[in-house]
C-alpha cells in the first residue's frame, strides 16, 4: 500500500500480509505491517503488486496516513525497513530454502 508516491514512483509503502489489507478490509494488527522506505524510488507497475524487500527489519511503531477512495486512514505499523532494495515478483513462493548456516534454517522443509 503506497504511503508516499508521485505517479507510479513510490517513496514509502506499507508491506501488508494480504491483498487489499488497509484499504478494503479491516486493518491487520501492527505486528503484521511493515513500513518500507526504498533506497531508490520504486516504480509501481500495478496496485497490490507483490514485491521482495531486502534489508534489516527493525521494530519501530509508526503511524502512516493513507489517502484512499473513501477518505483518510491512519495505519500503525510495528516494523520498519529503511534503505530497502525492492523488486517486483511475479509469484510468491510457498517456501524459501535458507542457507544451512542461517539461524532460521530449522524452517526449511524436510525432504521425505
Amino acid at each position: 500500500m503506497p504511503v508516499d508516491r508521485d505517479g507510479d514512483l513510490v517513496y514509502q509503502f506499507l508491506l501488508v500480509p494480504w491483498t487489499g489489507a488497509c484499504s478494503h478490509m479491516p486493518t491487520p494488527p501492527p505486528n503484521q505491517i511493515v513500513l518500507v522506505t526504498p533506497a531508490h524510488p520504486y516504480k509501481m507497475s500495478q496496485a497490490y503488486q507483490s514485491v521482495a524487500v531486502t534489508d534489516a527489519l527493525r521494530p519501530d511503531m509508526e503511524k502512516s496516513q493513507l489517502f484512499i477512495l473513501d477518505g483518510v486512514s491512519v495505519i500503525q505499523s510495528g516494523y520498519t525497513v529503511r534503505k530497502a532494495e525492492v523488486v517486483g515478483v511475479d509469484t510468491v513462493p510457498d517456501t524459501i530454502v535458507l542457507p544451512v548456516n542461517s539461524p532460521w534454517s530449522f524452517l526449511n522443509k524436510k525432504k521425505n
